[in-house]
């Protein structure tokens, strides 16, 4: 390795060792230069000038700093280590000290252009901009052929507001080397961002003169007599783009931007249609039109012109498909757009065919799964959980839509096992950890392992005690079990404080004082939920008959009984109930 980077290091050494003046403006009066160094000294000079180069080449700046300064200090007048030392302190964010060593290479070295450029560029980023400025001016009184240095210049002018000595030096660039696209856009770009849209518009028209077939400038110029309030130009220059060049499809979307602005929504979304069946522009600019379409269309009830414009954009989408088949972006958005529009079918529908072609893209398979769950589906909620998992296997997230998605199966066992894989890739997000401990508990409970189940609720009320939903189930379960009834109670109350009005606590609070034999307070309570639910569960239903019977209504209990057995989700025992129109447990 070391012989490969011989050559290297010797050009460079030849670099730093021929050709040096003194710092100074003259010929140096104190130090010794190189072509005065003894040839011993050379030699050291060398020596640590390519020791230097191969710790900066080999990733040490630190020490490849300490050796240059070597070199000058036996050397003070070597600009090649000047230089070196002005990157590494750039790259090191030591900026006055990269300034002050670009200057003095530049003093030490005025032939030599690296350092200049060097020198502007440094100038330029921190803000010395009449330092850069005098430094680009330099290198084109000295290499007045250095094309792309006038842009450097115009730059620097231009940001300190000279506009005036920009556009002069326009006109130098455009004298010597003639006009062309990159000096137009350049001085285009400068003038319309300093508000002078005249003088931008005069440049447009010139250029336009000097090449009438050329219809790069016919849409920029209708862009600046759009802005001028000068529509009818505007469109007639757009149209002569067109005529020029059908096939220019950013003229289109400029010219539909200019319809959608005049309220002519059907002419811009043929000049769209038009563009997004152009294979050649890319899908990206396309994305971010119909982006817009969407922002600009969420704000509440879409009116009859938001509802026009969504109907464009869904046309649009299937435009994009068909240009760009090998893409999911079109069907994502189109999900967005379903998705917005409360259409959850239509929009995991989309989100499955942008995932044919966008499978590394996690927010779309969180959406996706988002929906399955919305749509109680619970097979394709564990079947796609399983499938993100596998892309995305360090996602805690993933494992509980799975264990979400088994518990509901009841397959409880690969659900336990999909959740504590989860819980344990939970990493400094105490929320999300509460959702796999509660779930947990209820699928622990779901098995019979109380005491897993108990231990997973704690750790959830740990981090949050006032999750009502926990409090709710932990309570819920130990009243089933008939143990601890005191603190389950304590527990529901909580859930209902933290809840009011939630018929599913009610229900959970008036089921433990039916266990505690609060019958009279339990019926106050199951009436309640019954009262808060648009259409009580079989369950809810269920329990008020149980209540009913312990008070010694035997005929309401039936009645409540034949209720839940039509409503459905009541227990195993409900069909016993109303046949023998006797509590049964």
């Amino acid at each position: 390795m070391k012989q490969a980077l011989l050559p290297l290091l010797l050009a460079l050494l030849l670099a730093a060792c021929s050709g040096a003046k003194s710092v100074g403006d003259g010929a140096s009066s104190g130090p010794e230069t190189e072509g005065t160094l003894p040839k011993d000294k050379r030699a050291q000079v060398m020596r640590l000038f390519m020791d230097a180069t191969s710790a900066r080449l080999q990733g040490d700046p630190g020490k490849a700093v300490q050796l240059y300064r070597s070199v000058l200090k036996l050397d003070p007048s070597n600009a090649a280590s000047m230089f070196e030392l002005a990157k590494l302190y750039h790259q090191g964010q030591q900026g006055d000290d990269a300034l002050a060593y670009a200057k003095k290479a530049v003093a030490a070295d005025k032939t030599n252009i690296w350092y200049r450029f060097l020198l502007a560029e440094l100038s330029s980023q921190l803000g010395d901009l009449p330092g850069a400025a005098k430094t680009y001016q330099g290198i084109l009184d000295q290499w007045p052929d250095r094309y792309e240095v006038y842009f450097g210049l115009a730059d620097v002018l231009s940001r300190q507001g000279k506009i005036d000595e920009a556009g002069k030096v326009y006109r130098d660039l455009e004298k010597r080397f003639g006009s062309n696209e990159e000096l137009v856009m350049r001085e285009y770009d400068m003038l319309v961002s300093a508000n002078q849209i005249d003088k931008a518009r005069e440049l447009l028209e010139r250029a336009i003169a000097e090449q009438p077939g050329d219809p790069r400038y016919y849409g920029m110029l209708a862009e600046v007599y759009q802005e001028l309030g000068r529509k009818d130009k505007a469109l007639e220059l757009y149209e002569k783009a067109i005529a020029a060049n059908p096939d220019d499809s950013m003229t289109r979307i400029s010219l539909a931007q200019f319809y959608y602005d005049e309220n002519q929504l059907d002419k811009g979304f043929e000049q769209l249609r038009e563009a997004f069946s152009d294979p050649d522009l890319d899908i990206d600019p396309k994305m971010q039109l119909l982006l817009g379409f969407y922002q600009v269309t969420g704000n509440g009830q879409p009116d009859s012109v938001d509802q026009k414009l969504i109907e464009q954009s869904h046309a649009l989408i299937q435009v994009m498909k068909k240009t760009h088949p090998q893409s999911g972006k079109p069907s994502s958005i189109e999900g967005d757009f379903y998705l917005r529009e409360g259409m959850p079918e239509q929009a995991r529908s989309a989100f499955r065919e942008a995932l044919e072609h966008e499978q590394d893209k996690f927010p779309i398979w969180a959406a996706l799964l988002q929906l399955d769950f919305q749509l109680s589906d619970w097979q394709a909620l564990h079947t796609d959980a399983e499938r993100a998992s596998d892309l995305f296997p360090t996602q805690p997230e993933l494992f509980l839509y799975d264990g979400i998605a088994l518990n509901q199966l009841k397959r409880n066992d690969k659900a336990i096992e999909a959740l504590v894989r989860g819980r344990d890739l939970v990493v400094d997000n105490k929320p999300l950890e509460a959702q796999f401990l509660s779930l947990l508990g209820d699928t622990y409970n779901a098995v019979k392992d109380f005491a897993q189940s108990d231990e997973a609720y704690g750790k959830a009320l740990a981090i949050n005690s006032d999750d009502a939903g926990v409090l709710n189930n932990w309570a819920y379960y130990l009243s089933e079990r008939g143990e601890k009834l005191e603190k389950a109670e304590e527990m529901s109350r909580r859930s209902n404080e933290l809840a009011p009005g939630t018929a599913t606590y009610m229900d959970t609070y008036a089921w433990i004082l039916y266990k505690e034999g609060k019958y009279e307070m339990a019926r106050e309570w199951q009436e309640k939920a019954i009262a808060a639910s648009d259409a009580p569960e079989g369950v809810l239903l269920e329990h008020y008959g149980d209540i009913l019977f312990k008070l010694g209504d035997s005929a309401g209990a039936l009645e409540q009984w034949k209720q839940a057995q039509a409503a459905g989700d009541a227990s195993e025992l409900i069909d016993r109930k109303v046949s023998e129109g006797i509590l049964v447990e």
